[in-house]
């Protein structure tokens, strides 16, 4: 009698506990300041909202959608942050619920082409561009365009003290799309200029902190690197530039997706992180531009910001179908 009273003990305990978690929102995040500007900007707007806090789960996007899709159901996170490419196949594996003003009216502020390629399944809730940092002490002059300093790279003008992104980094892709733009979408070229690089590249990064790192220790003068975290090294470090080079850069985002199956307080969580003073706070932490345009940047953050006229969104689409072909041939060429 005592073992099934202690029996139906725990199976209520063990439901208490699910009721429980299943109660609870579970967000996610990137590490470090991006997961403090989530907990002091959007989870702070969500629970003065709704009186409840929220799970914060810092998590690559590739691993959120593995969980979702082993338990689409019962999605294990609710709300997430992914990749421009791993949102759009979570649109095609009907993963997401879509967005609508009814639900998050904060998104009413949010421009068309934050959302357009998701086809109105997720938006953009902040977005960066791949540009230059350089360390001023070394380098005088530095290139002004692309190409310039792609076969400057070559020529061994900068030594062997250049770091570029590698292919099969997240944004890889998205950067070999952009030197497709650079030249006239001559693939062969493309390739061509990355193993011709390689004897003088320090490194074809993967990892963005061990990037910066590498940076930070001066172990290069050159490096092709995210605009919100360069100009905010660069400005806390005098010997450090950071700048774009023409013809622009391209477009990097953070996608803002709900999942299907999932508690419809979520969508107060949505509407918080694209919410004027939640916005305003998370470009502040983190510098990087954000996508309600009733935000007004305060004169010495809008300087550092690149603007939305400087950069090129991603066909990611095409860049999702083109990847396999090109890791290949990286793998088979460059590496």
């Amino acid at each position: 009698m005592k073992s099934g009273i202690l029996a139906v003990a725990a199976l209520l305990l063990g439901l208490s506990g699910t009721a429980f978690a299943q109660g609870k929102l579970v967000v996610t995040s990137s590490g470090g300041i991006w997961l403090e500007s989530a907990k002091q900007n959007f989870a702070a707007c969500y629970k003065e909202r709704t009186g409840q806090d929220v799970e914060i789960q810092t998590a690559a996007s590739g691993e959120i959608m593995n969980r979702v899709r082993a338990n689409q159901a019962n999605p294990p996170i609710h709300v997430a942050v992914l990749s421009e490419t791993d949102a759009i196949r979570a649109v095609r594996e009907g993963l997401l619920e879509k967005l609508s003003v009814e639900k998050a009216p904060n998104l009413a502020d949010v421009p068309e082409v934050f959302r357009s390629q998701w086809d109105g399944y997720a938006t953009i809730q902040n977005f960066g561009a791949m540009i230059v940092m350089y360390n001023k002490d070394k380098i005088k002059d530095p290139p002004k365009d692309w190409k310039t300093l792609i076969d400057g790279t070559i020529q061994g003008k900068y030594g062997k003290r250049v770091s570029f992104p590698s292919l099969t980094m997240p944004w890889g892709p998205m950067f070999t799309w952009f030197m497709l733009q650079v030249y006239d979408g001559n693939e062969d070229m493309v390739f061509r200029k990355y193993k011709e690089m390689l004897p003088n590249i320090a490194k074809y990064w993967v990892s963005p902190v061990e990037a910066l790192n590498m940076f930070a220790a001066k172990e290069v003068d050159i490096l092709v690197y995210w605009d919100g975290r360069a100009y905010a090294f660069a400005q806390e470090n005098a010997w450090a530039g950071a700048y774009i080079p023409e013809p622009g850069a391209f477009q990097s985002a953070a996608m803002l997706v709900k999942f299907k199956n999932t508690p419809e307080s979520g969508w107060q969580y949505v509407d918080c992180v694209l919410s004027p003073k939640a916005q305003l706070g998370h470009s502040q932490m983190v510098k990087y531009p954000i996508v309600n345009s009733k935000v007004e940047y305060p004169a010495d953050l809008k300087a550092i910001l690149t603007p939305l006229e400087r950069v090129r969104q991603p066909d990611f689409r095409f860049i999702i179908d083109r990847t396999p072909s090109w890791i290949d041939r990286w793998n088979r060429e460059v590496r």
